[in-house]
């Protein structure tokens, strides 16, 4: 038997947004080996690489630079791992050059033995790895947005604000990626956030509206931040004012005129301490429902209506 796997190679790379690329991720550290994209110029420099995704998810320029590949792994040791099988040519040719091929099931093992050289049966363990209870904590701060446009130098003020309040306190933070911002950036967001609250954080991913209204209600503040300052289509705002929640955010000279410190919302530039009265917080809140409901879907038809009408 040749030298053992010294890469895992994947398709998709993203973590949040792949299960197979998760387990890939985990699979490589465990081995002690890289982690490498299909299709990246080092893969073609490992003896014993383990080629780990689905062939199925190929587009077909995809699929020639995958052949391309295998032309240049001929001679060598590829290992793959089959987390399907749908019967192509191409996974024919993949599966009758590898040495050893891992299946994912039984259904694939069955499929796959009649031209394989070495099968074995495998498995997809639990992809968990964040498994904390959420600690108790006095004050809850919930955020979600665009994950590129974290602004992880306001969070480190509302650390120290946080801090300042001498009680306990938890961050949970959701987000999705848009599509004109790469996954890498949002990868270096989520570390960056981490090296912020490296104990206090929570990444709860991209949570549907029914999760985002639960937390909503739960929290104590709500915190976004956004380059020079909120402005009046910001929707991750609107959504927190609309819920009543306590908005830590930033102002600046274009942000909406009808966003005030410490009546509607809380301007961290302007904060040296965060509000901890209950009647102080409710009161906020209040104003903050106030202010959405004349930010309303019924009142922004009426406007677009109008000014929609033909002058005379």
């Amino acid at each position: 038997m040749p030298e053992g796997i010294d890469a895992v190679v994947t398709h998709h790379f993203d973590p949040f947004a792949s299960g197979v690329a998760r387990f890939n991720e985990m699979l490589a550290e465990a081995l002690g080996v890289p982690r490498l994209r299909l299709f990246d110029p080092a893969v073609r420099e490992h003896a014993a690489p383990l080629l780990s995704f689905k062939v199925s998810e190929l587009d077909p320029g995809e699929q020639q630079q995958l052949a391309d590949l295998l032309d240049h792994l001929e001679g060598r040791a590829p290992r793959v791992f089959l987390h399907d099988f749908c019967g192509s040519e191409l996974e024919a040719r993949l599966i009758r050059q590898a040495v050893t091929v891992f299946c994912g099931n039984d259904e694939i093992r069955r499929q796959v033995e009649p031209v394989a050289e070495r099968t074995v049966q495998a498995w997809a363990p639990g992809l968990l790895t964040d498994v904390r209870r959420y600690d108790a904590a006095d004050i809850r701060v919930f955020s979600f947005g665009m994950a590129h446009k974290v602004r992880t130098d306001m969070f480190a003020r509302l650390r120290g604000l946080l801090e300042g309040t001498g009680r306990s306190y938890a961050v949970f933070l959701s987000h999705a990626n848009h599509e004109t911002a790469t996954l890498d950036d949002a990868r270096l967001v989520y570390e960056e956030m981490h090296r912020v609250f490296p104990d206090r954080l929570y990444f709860m991913g991209n949570l549907s509206d029914v999760a985002v209204h639960n937390e909503l209600v739960e929290a104590t503040f709500f915190a976004a931040f956004f380059r020079g300052g909120v402005r009046a289509n910001n929707t991750t705002v609107a959504t927190a004012l609309e819920h009543g929640a306590v908005v830590i955010t930033n102002l600046d000279d274009d942000s909406p005129a009808y966003l005030r410190h410490l009546d509607n919302v809380i301007d961290i530039e302007r904060c040296d301490a965060l509000p901890a009265d209950p009647l102080e917080l409710r009161r906020i809140s209040v104003r903050a429902m106030e202010t959405a409901r004349d930010l309303s879907w019924t009142r922004l038809t009426e406007l677009v209506r109008g000014a929609d009408q033909p002058r005379s």
